[in-house]
């Protein structure tokens, strides 16, 4: 039921601004999954890093959370991007451990957003030798991988 109702505040929403929106949706990454394909201008909808991107998906999981509390979080994805975001962080994660095993000494990486330092931690979180923590102030927070010692 809320399922449907999401999907069609989707479409409707983007066909208004003249938009003929494809959606594949699912129970992924423990949330209900939703890409939006067939968009003549995906970057737009993307934004910078993600922005507008996360401002859709905001307000829809509003939208969702009113019909149904007990409602997954929603994940909205264009095109696959941050399916694809996802697989390099978890490139990232896995490499940064590498090097500071290799090294000896800790890994900084750059500056990201909560849900991309989310992504690190979760990826390296069953290695046993490595541990991760988050350093710094908005917007310049990172995460720190670091070998147990």
């Amino acid at each position: 039921m809320v399922e449907s109702k999401v999907n069609e505040l989707l479409e409707k929403m983007f066909q208004d601004i003249g938009e003929d929106v494809k959606i594949e949706d699912g129970k992924r990454f423990g949330g209900y999954y939703i890409n939006l394909i067939n968009l003549s201008e995906p970057a737009l909808f993307i934004g910078k890093e993600g922005a507008v991107l996360r401002s859709i998906q905001y307000v829809v999981n509003i939208y969702a959370h009113r019909l149904d509390e007990n409602f997954p979080t929603i994940i909205l994805d264009v095109n696959g991007y941050k399916m694809k975001q996802y697989e390099m962080l978890k490139t990232v994660a896995i490499n940064a451990a590498l090097k500071a095993k290799r090294l000896r000494e800790p890994v900084e990486l750059r500056p990201m957003s909560a849900s991309a330092r989310r992504i690190i931690h979760l990826t390296l979180r069953n290695y046993p030798d490595i541990w991760t923590r988050s350093v710094g102030k908005e917007p310049l927070r990172r995460v720190v991988v670091d070998i147990k010692r």
